[in-house]
C-alpha cells in the first residue's frame, strides 16, 4: 500500500506519514459501529469515537508510517464482523471476518493476539444462556468460527512459507524483545501504555510523580472494566475483558516465564486499546445519561470526568506536537540531538558503518535533520577513510569495532559525545 500510494503522492515526510493518517480515519465509524453493536446506544457509541479520536496513543502511531493505524482498524473490523456473524449467522459477515482476519495477519503479526481473543471469548461462553442481542447457536457458531479461521490461515499460508525461509533472520530481528527486563520496570511500561490511551504526561521514566500521576487513569480503567462485566451479560462483559486480558497475557506469560520485554512494546499491546475506549465509554455514557443528581455520583460528576479526561488527551497530544522527539520513536529518540551536535560544527562529516538495520534506519532519518552542508558517509565492511573530506569536523555514529580501530589508526583518539545515542567526535 505505501509503494503504491508514495508512486502517486512521492516519498517526503508529508506524504510517508499521510497514508497511515488517512487509514487512522477509518478506525472512527468502525468503533462507533462497534460500540452500537454491543450497547445499541447512540451517546455511547459518540464517546467511544470520541475516546478514540483523541486517544493520544492512538494519534502517535497514526502519525507514524508504519502499520499500525492500520492494524488498529483491522482489530475493530474484524471484532465488528465478529459480533455481527454471531448474531445473525450470515454467511457474509463470516466471509468478512476471514478478510479482515487475514488483512490483520499480513498487517502484523500479533493479530494473532487478536484471534486468540475471538477464540477465548467462544470458550468462554461456550454453554453460558445467550441472551439480549447474541443469541448464537453455540455448535454453529463454533463450527462457522473454526471454518473462518481455518480458511484464514490457508490464505495466510503463503507468509507463514517466508516466515519459515527466514526464520534465522526473523529470530535476529526481534532477539531484542528476549532481553530479561526486571518486574518493576515491566510493571511501569504496562502502567504508561495502558493509561496512554487516555493521558501521554510523564516525567521521566524514573520519576515517582509520572506514576503518580498516571495512577487516577488506570484506577478509572479498573472500574471501567468491572462495570462493564457487572452491569451487562455476561457475553459483552467477556468479549471485552478477554479482548483485554487474553493479549496481554499472552504477551506477559513468556517474558515472566523465559525472561523478556514484549510486554513493555506499547504498540504490541494495541489489540487491547480498543475494547479499553469502549468500556471507558460505556461507563461514561451510562452515567451521563443515568438521571442521577447525586453530588458523589450524578451526571455532573461524570461531565466532569469526560471534561477532565478529554482536556487531558488534548493537552497531551499538544505536548507531542510542539516536541522535537517523542517516546514512541524508539531508539532514535536521541536523533534530534545528535543532528543539533553535528550541525553546531563547522564542515561537519558524520561516518558510520551498517552494523544493522536500526543503525541504517537511523542514518535516514538524521539525513532530514542534518544540515544541506553537512556530508554523511556510509561506510562498507571495507571502509575506505579516503572518503572523508580534509580539514573537516569528523563524528562518527554508531560505529562498529572495526571502523573505530580504523579511525583511532589514522586519526589519534575518538572521544564520547554522547553516550546513549552512541556518537563519537574525532579528537
Amino acid at each position: 500500500m505505501a509503494r503504491g500510494w508514495m508512486r502517486g503522492f512521492g516519498s517526503s515526510i508529508l506524504a510517508s506519514r499521510l497514508l497511515p493518517a488517512v487509514i487512522s480515519l477509518i478506525s472512527l465509524p468502525l468503533i462507533y459501529a462497534l460500540a452500537w453493536e454491543l450497547f445499541q446506544s447512540p451517546l455511547i457509541s459518540l464517546m467511544a469515537t470520541a475516546l478514540l479520536a483523541v486517544s493520544p496513543v492512538d494519534v502517535l502511531l497514526a502519525q507514524t508510517a508504519r502499520q499500525y493505524s492500520l492494524m488498529t482498524a483491522l482489530i475493530i473490523a474484524s471484532s465488528l464482523m465478529l459480533l455481527k456473524g454471531s448474531r445473525t449467522n450470515n454467511w457474509l459477515w463470516w466471509l468478512g471476518y476471514v478478510i479482515t482476519c487475514t488483512l490483520g495477519l499480513y498487517t502484523h503479526l500479533f493479530f494473532g493476539l487478536v484471534i486468540a481473543s475471538h477464540i477465548g471469548w467462544g470458550i468462554l461462553i461456550f454453554g453460558s444462556e445467550p441472551r439480549r442481542n447474541y443469541k448464537p447457536r453455540l455448535s454453529l457458531f463454533f463450527i462457522q468460527l473454526g471454518i473462518s479461521i481455518c480458511l484464514t490461515l490457508v490464505l495466510y499460508l503463503p507468509w507463514i512459507t517466508v516466515i519459515i525461509h527466514n526464520w534465522e533472520q526473523a529470530q535476529t530481528l526481534t532477539s531484542w524483545t528476549q532481553q530479561s527486563m526486571s518486574l518493576l520496570d515491566l510493571s511501569k511500561f504496562w502502567l504508561l501504555s495502558f493509561t496512554s490511551v487516555l493521558v501521554d504526561i510523564d516525567f521521566g521514566f524514573n520519576s515517582f510523580w509520572t506514576y503518580l500521576f498516571r495512577l487516577p487513569f488506570l484506577l478509572l480503567i479498573i472500574y471501567a472494566l468491572y462495570y462493564v462485566s457487572e452491569t451487562n451479560d455476561s457475553q459483552t462483559g467477556l468479549f471485552i475483558l478477554t479482548a483485554i486480558w487474553i493479549p496481554f497475557i499472552l504477551l506477559v506469560l513468556p517474558d515472566l516465564l523465559w525472561g523478556g520485554q514484549r510486554s513493555s512494546v506499547t504498540r504490541y499491546l494495541i489489540a487491547c486499546f480498543p475494547a479499553i475506549q469502549i468500556a471507558i465509554a460505556f461507563l461514561l455514557g451510562t452515567h451521563l445519561n443515568s438521571g442521577r443528581k447525586s453530588l458523589l455520583d450524578g451526571e455532573k460528576l461524570w461531565l466532569w470526568v469526560l471534561a477532565i479526561l478529554l482536556s487531558f488527551s488534548i493537552i497531551s497530544l499538544g505536548l507531542s506536537t510542539v516536541s522535537s522527539t517523542w517516546w514512541d520513536k524508539g531508539l532514535s529518540y536521541f536523533n534530534h540531538q545528535v543532528a543539533t551536535e553535528i550541525n553546531q560544527a563547522n564542515s561537519s562529516v558524520l561516518i558510520s558503518d551498517a552494523g544493522n538495520g536500526t543503525n541504517t534506519g537511523d542514518l535516514i532519518s538524521l539525513s532530514y535533520l542534518l544540515n544541506n552542508d553537512v556530508k554523511l558517509i556510509l561506510m562498507s565492511n571495507q571502509p575506505s577513510l579516503q572518503l572523508i573530506p580534509e580539514q573537516s569536523t569528523i563524528f562518527v555514529f554508531r560505529p562498529s569495532q572495526e571502523l573505530q580501530e580504523l579511525l583511532q589508526q589514522n586519526y589519534g583518539d575518538l572521544e564520547q559525545v554522547l553516550e546513549t545515542p552512541d556518537l563519537w567526535k574525532v579528537q
